[in-house]
């Protein structure tokens, strides 16, 4: 079907403005219509392939929801870590595993929930409140808890930060509560 019309179109595969001669007319040429052609179903396949893997993940995450028993590979998709990670928590015997074969290590799911018990503190052992009761009479100075519990000054960081110590800015100084440094120190011992 010709016509007599001439529409500035903008052609969608190179995005280059040419004359068309049709309103419904996308590509500039037969080199774009075929190229265009051939992007459209390769896009088509990835988006294929892509729904698939995600509808395998989503079916492999409810079945590790599921079960009581996990083998290390679905321990670490479970924890977002490594299974090397894992590996390691069972050898230093932070996490239960048995080990059935060279290949087959499981882990209860209980035992995981175990360990993350055992190694949160308590809530009531954190209270923001107390930055107020920090002096120099009741604290270490970072320093000072350096040098009596023989630990480097990224290892005392690291342990206010997880505890959720509180620390207080002093001049120069930055405090921390005896008590609080004592009570972890003496647990770990």
């Amino acid at each position: 079907m010709s016509s007599n019309i001439i529409v500035k179109r903008i052609c969608d595969y190179c995005k280059n403005a040419f004359d068309a001669k049709t309103t419904k007319t996308k590509y500039c040429s037969h080199i774009c219509n075929s190229r265009g052609y051939k992007l459209n179903q390769k896009l088509k396949k990835i988006e294929t392939s892509d729904t698939e893997t995600k509808a395998k993940i989503s079916n492999y995450a409810v079945d590790v929801n599921s079960k009581d028993f996990l083998t290390v590979k679905e321990a670490s998709t479970l924890l977002n870590m490594s299974s090397k990670t894992i590996y390691r928590l069972i050898e230093q015997k932070d996490l239960n595993g048995y080990n059935f074969s060279v290949r087959k290590t499981l882990i209860r799911r209980k035992d995981i929930e175990d360990y993350f018990d055992s190694n949160l503190i308590s809530t009531d052992y954190v209270n923001p409140e107390r930055k107020s009761e920090i002096n120099l009479k009741n604290s270490y100075t970072i320093n000072e808890a350096i040098e009596k519990f023989n630990i480097s000054n990224g290892a005392l960081y690291n342990i206010i930060k997880r505890h959720n110590i509180p620390k207080e800015k002093n001049g120069k100084y930055t405090l921390v509560k005896k008590e609080d440094l004592n009570r972890i120190f003496n647990n770990q011992i």
